[in-house]
């Protein structure tokens, strides 16, 4: 059977992806989405997907009483949050001097945490 290259190409990603020992999932890139359905595939509990939804982090539909979401904008909020989260643990990330004393190396990484938390948690010094 003779397959157009197109296919021949996405087959390839599909193979090397599973070669890798990472999982496919293979959905039409127009389908709207339940909250559920969202949920699951952000990993995320229901109600924090509608909390994001009412907060305007992710567009969605009304159709009669319930939300649909466009499969689309679930890969694009996924996508950010991942992004978002590399930048964070890059942040946190430190160069360790293996030479260090392992009680010397603990103080350093506890004061890389706390001075993160510190810039990540909004000044209580506003007038």
């Amino acid at each position: 059977m003779e397959l157009p290259r197109e296919i021949y190409q996405a087959l390839l990603q599909v193979v090397d992806t599973v070669h890798r020992g990472l999982a496919v999932t293979i959905s039409p890139v127009t389908t709207m989405l339940s909250t559920q359905q969202a949920a699951d595939l952000l990993g995320l509990s229901r109600p924090t997907v509608i909390k994001l939804l009412d907060e305007g982090k992710i567009p969605f539909e009304r159709v009669s009483s319930h939300r649909r979401i466009a499969l689309p904008h679930v890969l694009e909020y996924r996508n950010q949050r991942r992004k978002q989260q590399y930048a964070l643990l890059e942040e946190l990330s430190t160069d360790i001097d293996s030479d260090l004393p392992l009680d010397e190396m603990l103080t350093t990484l506890r004061e890389n945490r706390r001075a993160l938390g510190a810039r990540r948690r909004p000044s209580t010094d506003a007038p």
